[in-house]
């Protein structure tokens, strides 16, 4: 199992390059938009991202699933290059059905989103952005298809380069507003298509399948609607600010939400990445039950360090990033309830498992259907009392109770021993320690700094205070230390990683 282990790390670092460059963008620049944009257009750009979202759901049809399933089939191999040309165009056709739809009532869309009509060109730009999106994922679902891993790689930091020099430019020299992130995200995807037109050109076979899209159309459809109920998940409790609460609400969740989500996009995403195809591969070996309940364990135990860290230090990260900006500083008391159900997020995906070897589609879309549906009420109960607080609990609640019910369900058609006792106290030794880490938060800035990273750091010790290791975990930890506890050798030992 071990060495399964090391190819899942090896191959998560290696999609996490890809996945960090394609998100980095969003992140770096929080403190360029905390300091140029207000609470009420910081809140309108979250509108505008998480609507983003569910366009992308809808525009893309996830025919990139059925791009996957189809192009290696042994039926289809010959018409590999058709198809892709097939689902192009089928996809630009319907995006600019509904471009023009859209502009017949972009008015009307702007006042629903924005309580203003004067936004017409934003609800514009979000279409135009979010339709040449679908088209990219398709795209780079080819080069994944393909394993071009490094030329996927170098176009995704290509446009991260582009996107940041682009927002840059129009908001600090051109002095534009929202409309400078959007016009920047539509320039690097269109040097992105340029860049990759080359490879699309030597892919592509200018025949239309019809009968292979209504297969591929009949494959992908639910898919769609599970998508947009886990988007709905995500996503209901800004556009329910939006509605019950104001804008600057909605910008101040908006900016708590995003650090929180920084666990999702960088870590948890990367990991499922490089663990999805090892578990159907790992399917039908020895042992493999051992090693998803492994995954689920080994995975909560690295991601707890990273939820204590943005946790802890919660105040000190919304206050850099916001350069200062008191308005925004409320948003740190969200950090932790979103970053802990992140990680209950992170449970469900790997309980998941089960469902998905025994092919349980139905069950995943009824799971993520009444866990949208949850999030939705639990929004509508807690907002109107907690305002933005409301909306992170009701986040946390509806992630740990979508997790327990998949966890459930999931067992009664692929039974795997999951070591929930294990989990469970890391849970708790995790919502402990950051309570302990509160009472720091009066202190001074030095002396607390040092004292969240002493607590953060004591994480693994309390878990062997309380008999969490077995004895060939001890063994691999004291072979680990034993090895990397000089810095002199890190590089050889680096070298022989890069060999294995």
């Amino acid at each position: 199992m071990l060495p399964v282990l090391k190819s899942t790390l090896k191959n998560t670092f290696i999609y996490s390059i890809g996945t960090f460059s394609s998100r980095l963008a969003g992140f770096i620049l929080i403190p360029l938009y905390t300091a140029q944009f207000s609470v009420e257009e910081y809140g309108m750009m979250g509108i505008m991202e998480i609507t983003s979202q569910v366009l992308l759901a809808l525009l893309g049809f996830s025919l990139y699933n059925a791009f996957f399933r189809w192009y290696w089939d042994k039926k289809f191999i010959a018409k590999q290059k058709s198809i892709l040309f097939t689902i192009l165009v089928f996809l630009i056709f319907q995006i600019s059905l509904f471009l023009i739809l859209v502009l017949s009532f972009q008015q009307d869309l702007s006042y629903l989103l924005f309580d203003s009509d004067r936004n017409s060109y934003l609800i514009r730009l979000l279409i135009l952005v979010s339709g040449l999106e679908a088209v990219g994922v398709v795209v780079s679902t080819l080069l994944r298809l393909k394993e071009r891993a490094a030329f996927y790689t170098l176009l995704q930091v290509v446009k991260l380069i582009i996107s940041l020099l682009s927002t840059i430019y129009l908001i600090v020299y051109r002095n534009r507003n929202i409309e400078a992130v959007y016009e920047a995200q539509l320039i690097a995807n269109v040097v992105y298509l340029l860049l990759i037109f080359n490879v699309l050109r030597k892919n592509i076979e200018l025949k239309f399948e019809w009968k292979i899209l209504k297969d591929m159309l009949s494959f992908s459809l639910p898919l769609v609607l599970t998508s947009l109920s886990g988007i709905i998940l995500n996503i209901t409790d800004r556009y329910t600010l939006r509605f019950l609460a104001d804008m600057a609400d909605v910008g101040v969740y908006s900016l708590g939400f995003k650090v929180a989500n920084t666990l999702r996009v960088f870590l948890i995403a990367s990991v499922n990445l490089a663990l999805q195809p090892i578990i159907f591969k790992m399917m039908d070996e020895p042992g493999n039950k051992r090693f998803y309940a492994k995954v689920m364990t080994y995975f909560t135990f690295g991601l707890m360090f990273f939820v204590l860290f943005f946790s802890l230090y919660a105040p000190e990260i919304i206050k850099v990033i916001s350069k200062q900006n008191v308005q925004y500083w409320n948003a740190w008391k969200l950090v932790p309830v979103l970053s802990f159900s992140m990680l209950f997020s992170m449970l469900r995906d790997v309980s998941y498992t089960g469902l998905n070897i025994t092919k349980k589609t139905k069950i995943i879309a009824l799971l993520v259907i009444s866990a949208a549906i949850l999030n939705i009420l639990l929004n509508l109960l807690f907002i109107p009392i907690w305002g933005f607080y409301g909306a992170s609990v009701a986040t946390a609640i509806s992630q740990v109770i979508y997790f327990v019910a998949v966890y459930i369900v999931a067992q009664r058609f692929y039974s795997i021993p999951y070591e929930i006792k294990k989990i469970i106290l890391m849970i708790c030794v995790g919502i402990l320690l950051f309570t302990a880490g509160l009472l720091a938060n009066s202190w001074p800035l030095a002396f607390r700094l040092v004292i969240k990273l002493i607590i953060i750091s004591s994480f693994p010790f309390f878990l062997y205070w309380f008999g969490f290791y077995e004895s060939i975990e001890l063994e691999r930890l004291g072979q680990f230390w034993r090895k990397w506890r000089n810095p002199l050798g890190w590089r050889k030992n680096l070298r022989k990683l890069k060999l294995n």
